[in-house]
């Protein structure tokens, strides 16, 4: 099969610059001239964008488990996952896999039984599934496991969560309670699993600093979760933990950003015009450059329309706000041959039309 084309009348933000160019490619890759041998597409009246990059994304938790105590095949519901990702133009997804002491949906052995069907189906997924190694920092019975995940081919991302010590001081009841029943367990066994835990902190640090030593070594980014201050901030920099995942703070937004860091937020949050958790309001990170890339978070229709939303539905003002969905993200985890349409980057793109105020991949 012929895997060169040329797509012609589309606007589209080439080296920086938005308007009307051809692109040409060839073999999967952006190209420089154009050739007589090129399929043609016909892009009139539609905006060529790079393909959206998502650094972190549970969504696929509903396509397994879309009701409490109703799951599904691991392998369907992945499949369907690509289907939904591939819709909204992501082309490249980390898919945010927690590994905690929960029991269920995120327990270490849920978490294995997801890496193997991620094998199994990345090859006929329109996406690039990669998964992001959520680590629950007091879940140490995971070490092993994390060290070969680190090894996995297309290569994850390693974030640090402390979940544990949110919920002892002073999660609200309800939140309590809808974990306790995400796990199969009661209030009660849930907290007394909490206080257990708890009594292994000293055990914690080391396996930090051992991990991050490890995923560096091998290439892998590292982020860290809910970062509370810039001292945390400057903690988890010393360990090689480049990037700041949904800070709390814009105190500790701008303590990354002014240290060359990435900071990840949510796209819902830019939708919802707030964080659902009470923390960095992303709208005016971005206008205050306190974000570098916006993440589906749990959502995954959120990235492009957090888009539309800050460029007013105009599609060469949305082309300024394209990095915080593509390119940023692959610089973020030194993805360097997507994110942007140049010469040599791979040919992942989108293209998509403005529909009664919204786009449409």
């Amino acid at each position: 099969m012929n895997n060169s084309w040329i797509i012609t009348g589309a606007n589209t933000q080439t080296n920086g610059v938005y308007g009307g160019q051809d692109i040409a490619i060839a073999d999967g890759l952006i190209c420089e001239a154009a050739t007589s041998a090129m399929r043609p597409f016909d892009g009139s009246g539609l905006i060529a964008m790079p393909g959206l990059i998502d650094l972190h994304g549970d969504g696929f938790e509903r396509h397994i488990a879309p009701r409490n105590g109703v799951e599904f095949d691991l392998e369907t519901a992945l499949l369907a996952t690509d289907r939904e990702l591939i819709s909204n133009g992501i082309t490249t997804a980390y898919l945010a896999m927690t590994i905690s002491w929960e029991p269920g949906l995120r327990s270490l052995k849920r978490a294995r039984e997801i890496v193997s069907a991620v094998k199994k189906v990345q090859s006929s997924c329109a996406c690039e599934l990669r998964l992001q190694l959520r680590w629950e920092i007091f879940a140490l019975e995971a070490i092993a496991d994390i060290e070969s995940w680190l090894d996995m081919d297309p290569a994850p991302t390693l974030a640090f969560n402390d979940h544990l010590s949110a919920i002892l001081t002073g999660m609200k009841p309800h939140i309590l309670a809808k974990n306790a029943d995400r796990s199969g367990v009661s209030v009660q066994d849930y907290t007394a699993r909490l206080i257990a835990l708890k009594a292994r902190e000293d055990e914690v640090s080391a396996a930090i600093g051992y991990l991050s030593d490890l995923a560096r070594t091998k290439g892998v980014t590292c982020f860290a979760h809910d970062e509370t201050s810039p001292d945390q901030r400057a903690a988890n920099r010393a360990i090689g933990v480049t990037v700041c995942e949904f800070p709390i703070n814009d105190a500790t937004a701008r303590a990354a950003i002014d240290a060359g860091e990435t900071t990840v937020l949510g796209a819902p949050n830019v939708l919802r015009g707030k964080s659902h958790t009470g923390a960095v309001d992303a709208t005016d990170a971005i206008a205050g450059d306190l974000c570098s890339v916006l993440a589906s978070d749990y959502y995954y229709s959120s990235q492009l329309a957090a888009v539309a939303k800050l460029g007013g539905n105009d599609p060469a003002t949305m082309a300024a706000f394209w990095p915080l969905i593509s390119g940023n993200a692959a610089n973020a985890v030194a993805l360097a041959d997507r994110g942007q349409v140049v010469t040599g980057k791979l040919a992942d793109l989108v293209l998509y039309e403005m529909l009664d105020g919204h786009p449409q991949i």
